[in-house]
């Protein structure tokens, strides 16, 4: 709510001619306050933009653990990420694990890393093999296409493809086999490196490795007491939920200590931003509030019109922050799908808090300079 001034002359308790006069000091210099606020919009999108990056490698990270189908997932002894350790189990494991009394299914799994030899340079990609039927491990959607059933398919992730220009029936070289793609997946994708799907034929085919797997994906209605039984026959179990949390804790070690000192940063010079514009903004019509004290306004209304002056620019600051927000984040998809913006609550929250807290401050300190101002030295400075 605007801050008013009341003019005399009118009958007792009645209030006459009442002046907005946070609005007419907004709009005294209209330019001036559209550049503080979009400075503002700017300091709060970079705050948002920087977070928003963390959360979306983090959510990106994780992708595949999300979706794998299973409930259990036997693992080499070690295990904690199925990309960062690609051990091996004997092949004769998986029938082990499904003779376990409660294991409704059992399906073998490999994952590794690979760089691919393009026409055009490397690529670096996950590749994920696992049986055509069932689909565990496997494409959970597609834009386009089917998922791998023969030794020589792969499905890609769509987005890879695009940047590659790959289509559906092109020849995907893969550890020296050309593998053909006959299927586009849709949010396939971990940070920075897209999913390649395949058949644990095929792979095992072009590692010369049919004697091994990397992991057994297993589906029960009784986790608990399957991970028991499995144990006890000497098998190393991981959950989905702890494989997401073992992801999530590797790429905080490698990502997480730069990119949290850039949040940081980032949340340290956009709030010391918004307290300048705030504080510039004040000081510069300290002429004006110093005039209303001479003509009557007490400390305390002063204190009221700066507060509610900076809190209204910041309001148009964040929505012009949101507009940028919007925008770049559509910019970065065209620009650079492997870096996803996801903002949460806790991320807008904070943002939200921070810009507050500077924005009162930063319009607290020159009016309480303001109201031990005497009248004559508000004069004096509008010489």
């Amino acid at each position: 709510m605007a801050a008013t001034t009341r003019t005399r002359g009118g009958p007792p308790g009645v209030a006459r001619g009442a002046v907005p006069v946070t609005r007419r000091l907004l709009r005294a210099r209209p330019v001036r306050t559209a550049a503080g606020a979009v400075g503002i919009g700017l300091a709060l999108m970079l705050m948002l933009l920087l977070a928003g990056l963390w959360a979306g490698v983090q959510d990106r990270v994780t992708t595949f653990d999300d979706n794998l189908g299973a409930d259990l997932v036997v693992v080499p002894e070690g295990t904690r990420n199925l990309f960062a350790d690609p051990g091996a189990l004997p092949a004769p494991a998986v029938g082990a694990v499904a003779a376990v009394p409660g294991v409704e299914a059992a399906a073998p799994l490999r994952t590794m890393y690979q760089i691919l030899e393009l026409p055009h340079g490397k690529a670096a990609v996950a590749a994920v093999a696992s049986e055509p039927a069932g689909g565990l491990g496997g494409p959970w959607a597609f834009t386009a296409g089917r998922a791998p059933q023969a030794d020589d398919e792969v499905a890609v992730d769509a987005v890879f493809a695009d940047q590659h220009d790959l289509a559906l029936g092109d020849r995907l070289p893969m550890l020296g086999h050309p593998m053909r793609v006959v299927g586009l997946t849709d949010d396939t994708a971990l940070f920075m490196t897209p999913l390649v799907f395949t058949t644990t034929t095929g792979m095992d085919r072009m590692l010369q490795a049919t004697g091994t797997t990397g992991a057994v994906l297993v589906t029960t209605a009784d986790p608990a007491g399957v991970t028991d039984r499995l144990r006890a026959a000497g098998f190393t179990v991981r959950t989905p939920a702890q494989l997401h949390d073992a992801s999530l804790q590797l790429a905080t070690d490698i990502y997480g200590s730069p990119v949290r000192l850039m949040v940081g940063v980032a949340f340290v010079a956009g709030t010391l931003i918004v307290a300048l514009v705030a504080y510039t903004q004040i000081t510069e019509q300290q002429r004006q509030l110093g005039v209303l004290k001479a003509l009557g306004a007490t400390p305390r209304r002063l204190r009221r019109i700066a507060v509610s002056e900076t809190a209204v620019l910041t309001a148009l600051g964040a929505i012009s922050a949101v507009v940028l927000l919007l925008a770049t984040r559509e910019l970065l998809a065209w620009w650079r799908p492997a870096f996803p913006v996801v903002l949460t609550v806790t991320t807008v929250a904070k943002t939200a808090l921070a810009a507050s807290v500077m924005a009162v401050l930063a319009a607290w300190l020159p009016a309480s300079r303001l109201s031990r101002l005497d009248a004559a030295s508000a004069f004096r400075s509008g010489r």
